[in-house]
């Protein structure tokens, strides 16, 4: 299957994570589409395969992370961490017999519409070329590392490595590590790594909103339930998604009549108890574990954000606040101004000497499918497309990129439900698309330029009202500003949209 084979797959994916393996189950359970999964790792699992670091866990209650079509009664807690989800991606591999449908070890370098012909070429690193009648995207956001831009730090002689890549075979006991970075990730790790390293600087850029982690281990009983109870499994997740969803009453800041009428019932709870909007639930949360955990009140003030609750992601942790808390760790809010030899010297003229560096500094979340290269009709090229922060029809579709369809794409990630929740919406609206191409026999699909237009005008419009177009720097935006990662709306909402696809705007050859 390389150069020399004449085969032309009804569906190419691109990547064996989340989006790839959901894919493929529905074109599988379909029984009416030739596919071929592309994956450059030698496994299953994406972010989950990629990401080893210590402390990595997921903020979604774990049976709510998981696919709706295989739900595990066997996860050992409420938020379950790296190694078990990915047991959880390879046990769904298998289950579903996906695995033959992959080709493993193989790195797509780009994927180009033949117009003569109307398939996708997809070529490898390696200078194999296989063909398909429509390619699909699960390579999603998270996963190219983000360095900062620090003078000297190329120069810097000591160890180095991003939590993206962390390096096992590095001891830390004992020495001296600096944390550059404290999102998620460094907050994942920080309480990890405390106790082992003999002095631990964190360096702060802004702060962050930590609320507490209702996090607990299932018992055996609880387990046996789930196993043998189909119908109790399906109204805990239901359970879980319905206490995520109300999550998005924090985010957003208009509604319409029927929601309102729910926030005025959710408002009158709250007056009870003092606290006087939706987002005020977290903030009393945050406020109440840092008062709970940090007794020193200098340190406690380096840790109140100074920007509204919800604008950046809301962490959920219990072991943070008692980790800087330790004698061996400092925070130091000062910023860096460069790095020389072994030593970080901040803005205020101090230094710290360091025996190694972890960056805990996140990905570059706006680009999506880079370092793949995408190209459409007349060689436009999907990077080019997205030069002023990327865009999609209903998160899945470009115009000029006929047949081609995303996972996890623009605009698609949510503050509150689960990600695999909106992966499944797309991946029915995509199935959808390829019944349909396939009954017309219809050579290809494609999206008008006016509906996507129209789509991305109305969903900024509503972005506008949200507050994460507060003023503040997060991962969501692109440096001017344009939010391009977040769906403003319900996970139903979605869900919906995506179940009713309007084929009378997209062009159809």
């Amino acid at each position: 299957m390389g150069n020399n084979s004449n085969t032309i797959y009804d569906i190419i994916i691109l990547g064996a994570g989340v989006s790839g393996i959901g894919m493929a189950h529905s074109l599988l359970k379909a029984k009416n589409q030739t596919f071929l999964i592309i994956e450059k790792n030698d496994g299953v699992g994406g972010t989950w395969r990629n990401n080893t670091y210590p402390g990595l866990c997921c903020d979604v209650p774990s049976h709510f992370y998981s696919y709706s079509f295989s739900m595990n009664p066997n996860w050992s807690k409420t938020f379950p961490e790296q190694y078990e989800i990915l047991d959880y991606l390879e046990s769904v591999t298998d289950k579903f017999n996906i695995r033959p449908h992959i080709k493993f070890n193989s790195e797509v370098k780009e994927s180009k519409f033949n117009q003569k012909e109307n398939y996708w070429e997809t070529s490898l690193l390696n200078g194999d070329v296989y063909k398909s009648r429509s390619l699909v995207s699960g390579l999603g956001q998270l996963n190219n590392p983000k360095y900062p831009d620090i003078h000297g730090l190329s120069d810097f002689s000591g160890h180095s490595f991003h939590s993206a890549q962390w390096d096992h075979d590095y001891n830390l006991e004992g020495k001296k590590v600096a944390v550059i970075g404290n999102g998620p990730s460094a907050i994942g790790f920080i309480p990890k790594i405390a106790e082992k390293v003999g002095k631990l600087t964190i360096f702060q850029r802004s702060n962050n909103w930590i609320v507490p982690k209702p996090d607990r281990p299932y018992g055996v009983f609880e387990k046996f339930c789930l196993r043998n109870i189909p119908f109790l499994a399906r109204l805990y997740r239901f359970y879980f998604y319905l206490m995520q969803e109300r999550n998005y009453l924090a985010f957003y800041y208009k509604h319409n009549k029927a929601v309102k009428f729910f926030e005025k019932a959710v408002s009158a709870i709250l007056t009870k108890f003092k606290l006087f909007k939706f987002e005020d639930v977290y903030k009393a949360g945050a406020f109440m574990l840092l008062d709970e955990q940090i007794k020193d009140e200098n340190l406690k003030k380096k840790l109140i954000p100074d920007y509204p609750i919800g604008c950046k992601r809301i962490i959920p942790t219990n072991d943070y606040y008692p980790a800087i808390c330790r004698d061996n760790v400092h925070l130091e809010i000062s910023l860096i101004d460069k790095i020389v030899d072994n030593k970080i010297i901040t803005k205020d003229g101090n230094y710290h000497e360091v025996d190694a560096i972890i960056f805990g500094t996140g990905f570059e979340a706006n680009i999506f499918i880079s370092p793949v290269k995408i190209i459409g009709l007349d060689g436009q090229e999907l990077d080019d497309v997205w030069s002023k922060g990327a865009e999609a029809y209903r998160g899945v579709m470009v115009p000029n990129f006929p047949n081609f369809y995303i996972c996890y794409g623009p605009n698609t990630n949510t503050g509150h439900v689960s990600i695999i929740y909106m992966i499944e919406s797309q991946i029915m609206y995509i199935m959808k698309c390829l019944g349909f191409m396939k009954s017309n026999r219809l050579n290809y699909l494609d999206v008008k330029n006016s509906a996507m237009k129209s789509y991305n005008e109305k969903l900024q419009k509503k972005l506008s009202e949200t507050v994460w177009a507060s003023n503040c720097g997060s991962w969501y935006k692109t440096k001017e500003g344009k939010i391009i990662n977040n769906y403003p709306g319900y996970g139903t909402e979605y869900y919906f949209m995506m179940s009713r696809p309007d084929y009378n705007e997209l062009k159809t050859e």
